[in-house]
């Protein structure tokens, strides 16, 4: 590019999305009506832990098929690791033999209308020989604990330690402080539930499907079938929210499409709420018990954590049950300057809903493990709980920094976000205001956290992880028409990140094309190349970066043509409004739709040896391939009902730093997005389970959610540290916001409480009840 190419990456552009939304033209799988279509519905184990005696289906109306997992052979869905040790734990299409958590589908009834096969699901007869549960960690990994699976050796699914080299020369004469966090048990909770509709036409399957990973779910799929991935077609098209929960493979996905072979019919399902709820991948639920080692100037030495995640009974594909234990291993160090670590981890089978993503993945917990340890060091050395953060933090000249945990950060401005936050919110004047209000009997704190968080982690890093697929790159395919419109055919799939509006951005800026020429396709695996999907915050780097580099091979081409036509040096031209201009030469252009129209259809005017074509398709993976670290520092004050333990969650502030913005606009949106889940996770959401295994929290009176009323009004601030790595110094930041809440709240309700006595918040949601209890115990210290 010339330096008079004029720039749309930066820009806030309005997301090119939005309207079809807002005027009800979004096409989800519940608006699809297929010819002859049935619909399905899920018998579910009432039991945690069960053998299945029988299944009587006599009381099941004529006309209404019923389905078993020995009808089919009794597939799976499995996802194995090549870590040592590693226990395989298939996860059933249809439970035969035996059920390992409440929820757990057992047979498939297909009507043809819902509440038929509704009824008719009540109708079916299960014979269960219950189990005794195992519902904790605790209990899982007890010597004297059953097994999940019966073939298996204990409860954890594989084992996992580190200690770095230095580990213990760097704790020798530390002063320590320990706790044990907690984060509990939740999800996503999209708006939209999920939703299959799949059929067999031509000798193919082909399977709508509400998920964040068409062509992942298209492998799973195909095996589980036993069918060439050739005759797997995945269409995934609009997706009302995923932040995870619908980036793995699904059981309901193969029981859909092997009913809709029996039948030679559609079949769809529409999950409901309580189904959601039950069977829906759940996530968050850690247990860090940590130490952090420390010198008498308050400069952190080392750090030992045993990290136990409650992975629930099956291994989700494609992540495995390594997941998230093995995230937190690696991202407890955080943003810290120190190199002493052991850790442990001990992802564990029990009898509850399998584990899979959700937004941030491991980071909430690990964020709040670390930022509370720093906060209670702090507090033991009469250190400002800002300047014990500065003071320890990896800094500019450090990068690209190796922590403990064998990551590489690539860069960042943890240091300036700091003193960013200090003049913006007026810390100390804050801190003097607060300390005052508490002393007139007001409970109000301040809180504070700040991480760093892995990216566009592709092959390098995936390698890593023992993954049967190594998530590396996206695939764009960039295709300009005869009229000058461009097409990209992305492998990544959008589901409210506003995608369509980044990728045009990034190809837009290249061929200096207006994003209503733009239109960016996703979801459909016969449509676009190969790729992984949209999770870990990669979309923006990988298949942005993809979307930039064929963008990039099309305007070379372009060049060299409209050099030919225009008689002019390719180093002249410029590309913007829709034309290719020469430098210098007003009258001298040709409009980009006339070039693309003399391509196609004029072969005889392009340069000797050009074919006429403009479409191109580029890999990315984003070398070295370990991934491009962001940073963010967030404050919150909250004010406490002493009466109720209500948690008033008053002002909140961001500094973040995702390299160079492709538009702020959405940036800031997706921040916002993600701090209202991050308050979620702090104060409300939290699934529970009775002793016997059973979910009490089925039901939107159960189970909260924070309204527009709990959050407050989120102000951000932006630096920029452009990646060293990547395609345009782009970064990923899309779990962001969701990172740090928890750890703010806390600290904040710390603060807040200061004031009667010394308190350690270390689990959340911070429930009313909870509250409560710190109250107490902060009165019995006064």
């Amino acid at each position: 590019m010339t330096a008079a190419q004029p720039r749309m990456v930066g820009a806030r552009v309005a997301r090119v999305e939005d309207p079809r939304f807002l005027r009800g033209e979004a096409r989800y799988i519940a608006n699809i009506t297929l010819p002859g279509m049935r619909h399905a519905r899920f018998v579910r184990s009432p039991f945690a832990h069960a053998r299945i005696v029988g299944v009587d289906t006599s009381g099941v109306p004529a006309g209404v098929a019923v389905f078993t997992g020995e009808d089919w052979g009794a597939p799976s869905i499995e996802c194995t690791s090549r870590y040592e040790g590693f226990q395989r734990a298939p996860m059933p299409v249809l439970a035969t033999g035996k059920v390992r958590y409440a929820g757990e589908p057992v047979a498939v009834v297909v009507a043809g209308d819902p509440y038929l096969a509704e009824d008719a699901a009540e109708a079916v007869v299960v014979d269960y020989d219950p189990l005794p549960p195992v519902t904790t960690v605790d209990e899982a990994l007890a010597v004297d604990a059953p097994l999940v699976h019966e073939d298996w050796t204990s409860n954890r699914y594989v084992p996992r330690a580190y200690a770095s080299p230095d580990y213990d020369r760097e704790t020798e004469g530390t002063l320590t402080v320990s706790g044990r966090f907690r984060n509990s048990r939740h999800s996503g909770v999209p708006l939209e539930g999920r939703a299959v509709l799949a059929e067999h036409t031509g000798g193919r399957v082909r399977v709508h499907t509400s998920t964040q990973i068409p062509h992942l779910v298209r492998t799973a799929v195909a095996s589980a079938m036993d069918l060439a991935e050739s005759s797997v077609q995945i269409v995934s098209p609009d997706v009302g929210g995923g932040f995870g929960v619908k980036a793995q493979a699904y059981p309901e996905e193969v029981a859909c499409a092997l009913a809709a072979r029996a039948l030679a019919t559609p079949v769809k399902w529409l999950e409901d709420r309580r189904e959601h709820f039950l069977a829906s991948h759940h996530s968050r639920e850690h247990r860090h018990d940590a130490t952090l080692h420390y010198s008498e100037g308050g400069r952190i030495k080392a750090l030992t954590a045993a990290v136990r995640v409650d992975m629930g009974a099956y291994s989700v594909f494609p992540w495995t049950s390594t997941m998230d234990t093995g995230m937190a291993m690696g991202i407890l160090p955080g943003p810290y300057r120190f190199t002493g670590y052991k850790v442990d981890g001990y992802p564990t089978c029990t009898n509850k809903t399998p584990y899979g993503a959700y937004r941030g993945v491991a980071r909430p917990a690990a964020c709040f493990t670390i930022e509370r340890l720093v906060d209670w060091m702090a507090r033991e050395r009469g250190l400002d709980r800002l300047e014990a953060r500065r003071m320890n933090l990896v800094q500019a000249e450090d990068y690209p920094w190796t922590n403990p945990g064998g990551l590489v950060y690539d860069g960042g401005s943890l240091a300036e976000s700091v003193e960013v936050m200090r003049d913006w919110i007026g810390y100390d004047s804050l801190t003097e205001e607060l300390a005052r209000d508490r002393r007139e009997g007001r409970l109000r704190g301040l809180g504070v956290a700040i991480f760093t968080e892995q990216s566009a982690h592709t092959t390098e890093e995936f390698k890593k992880r023992g993954v049967p697929i190594v998530f590396g790159y996206e695939t764009s395919m960039a295709r300009l028409d005869p009229t000058g419109n461009l097409t990209i055919a992305a492998s990544i799939h959008n589901h409210g990140q506003g995608l369509e509006t980044t990728l045009g951005q990034l190809a837009g800026e290249v061929l200096g094309l207006s994003l209503d020429r733009i239109n960016v396709v996703f979801g459909d695996t016969d449509q676009v190349s190969y790729g992984f999907g949209t999770f870990a915050s990669r979309s923006a780097v990988l298949a942005g970066g993809a979307a930039r580099l064929a963008a990039g091979a099309l305007r070379e081409k372009l060049a060299r043509i409209a050099a030919h036509l225009l008689e002019a040096s390719e180093e002249d031209l410029v590309f913007r409004d829709n034309r290719v201009e020469v430098v210098g030469a007003p009258g001298s252009a040709i409009a980009l739709g006339e070039l693309c129209r003399v391509t196609y259809q004029r072969p005889d005017l392009l340069p000797p040896g050009t074919e006429p074509t403009l479409e191109e398709t580029r890999v990315y993976d984003a070398p070295p391939g370990t991934g491009t670290y962001t940073n963010a520092l967030h404050a919150g004050i909250v004010e406490i009902d002493e009466a109720t333990g209500a948690v008033d969650l008053q002002n909140y502030w961001v500094v973040e730093d995702c390299g160079v913005m492709i538009n702020p606009l959405i940036v800031e949106g997706q921040i916002h997005g993600g701090v209202a889940q991050g308050v979620g996770s702090a104060l409300f959401e939290e699934m529970i389970y009775d002793t016997d295994g059973q979910l009490l929290t089925t039901t939107f009176m159960d189970y909260l959610l924070p309204t527009a009323e709990d959050i407050p009004f989120i102000a951000t601030r932006h630096l920029e540290t452009p990646s060293p790595t990547t395609e345009g110094g782009i970064k990923g930041m899309g779990e962001g916001g969701a990172i740090a809440p928890a750890a703010v709240i806390a600290g904040g309700v710390e603060d807040a409480l200061s004031g009667l006595g010394r308190v350690w918040v270390s689990q959340v949601p911070l429930t009313p009840e909870r509250v409560l209890g710190h109250i107490a115990e902060a009165r019995s210290r006064q």
